[in-house]
């Protein structure tokens, strides 16, 4: 298993050992296509731009990758500060991945991921919001983690009668597209979720204009 994903020490705010914020606003120049704007972790990085050439660009992902808990009090204000930049989009995506794993999966992950998403529906309250399933990971003990915040987060999105776009069924299916490491994918992995991005921004983008 990567150390990828853990915590490092002990802080008010607790960090893994490298933190980091990645942000993508995707050909700038093109106004002619419904952008949709996907939080999420390094997978997400790597599945939007393939979601984007599987869309053909009809469809652009700006990203906003990190590696914040969700509990992270900088969490909302850097989806803020790049979402003000990007303008406009016809769709969220939310999936804060594979961190964080220092909150109880039951009951501090539940509360913290509510929140964020009280967040975006309040600050992006004419803009769907999806809740994205985190993928799934070769180690067992992790693996049933993950399954436990994927509930939560499915709980959440029927509270809030939001849309849920499902990336741990494929993966955990299809464990040879995960990647040496254990937590990425390989490139067929990531065109297999890219699907699935692109068929859930077309239905989350088509309810909203009907």
């Amino acid at each position: 298993m990567s150390d990828y994903t853990y915590e490092f020490g002990k802080r008010d705010v607790p960090l893994e050992v490298y933190e980091w914020d990645n942000v993508w606003w995707e050909q700038t120049d093109k106004t002619d296509a419904p952008r949709v704007l996907y939080i999420g972790d390094s997978i997400s990085c790597n599945a939007r731009r393939v979601a984007t050439e599987v869309a053909e660009n009809k469809i652009l992902f700006d990203g906003l990758g990190t590696s914040k808990g969700i509990d992270n009090p900088y969490f909302c204000q850097t989806v803020s500060l790049f979402a003000d930049q990007q303008g406009e989009r016809a769709a969220i995506f939310l999936n804060n991945g594979l961190h964080g794993w220092h909150l109880d999966d039951e009951t501090e992950y539940k509360q913290n991921y509510e929140n964020v998403v009280r967040f975006l529906l309040d600050k992006f309250a004419d803009t769907p919001t999806v809740l994205v399933l985190t993928t799934s990971v070769r180690n067992a003990e992790r693996d049933a983690r993950v399954v436990v915040r994927n509930c939560a987060v499915s709980e959440i999105a029927e509270k809030y009668g939001l849309s849920v776009i499902d990336l741990y069924t494929p993966t955990h299916e299809h464990p040879e597209l995960i990647a040496a490491d254990g937590v990425h994918l390989t490139l067929e992995g990531y065109k297999l979720l890219a699907g699935e991005l692109v068929a859930g921004a077309k239905n989350a983008i088509e309810a909203d204009r009907s």
